[in-house]
This record gives structure tokens, sequence and C-alpha cells, in this order.
């Protein structure tokens, strides 16, 4: 299960607005998606961030958190 990062923007520098994860928010929304699972018999196995990247003025590039994929097994199996 693939959990998108709210982003929000952050302004750094000369007019520059990075985008960061809005962190409160995807620590809910990852409960609410284990929590969920859980309901349906599964239970968290593994979880991976995803990483994307974004070019600022055609020269900056930085990273950023886009998402967390979430890996559950049936319980019991």
């Amino acid at each position: 299960m693939f959990v998108d990062a709210p982003l929000i923007k952050e302004k750094q520098g000369i007019g520059v607005h990075l985008m960061v994860v809005n962190g409160d928010q995807f620590a809910r929304d990852i409960d609410a998606a284990v929590h969920e699972k859980a309901r349906e018999g599964y239970e968290l196995m593994n979880s991976m961030p995803i990483e994307s990247s974004k070019s600022v003025m055609g020269s900056y590039t930085y990273n950023f958190t886009s998402g967390i994929m979430l890996i559950f097994k049936k319980e019991g199996t």
C-alpha cells in the first residue's frame, strides 16, 4: 500500500519555494492505513520511504519524501 506524503511549500531564499512534508499529517495518514489493514486481518511487515527529486531554477535539485510503501501480510500465514 502506498501512502502519499502531504506536501506544503516552504519559502527558501530568493523567491524559491521548496516542498516539504507535513510530518504531522503524514504520521496520521500512515497510522490510519496501518489500523485499516489490521482491521482487515493484515500485519505490517515492512515500510520503505519513496524519495523524489525536484529541480528548482534549472540548476538546484533537491530530494524529498513523496510517500511511503507499506508491506503487509495476512495474519497467520
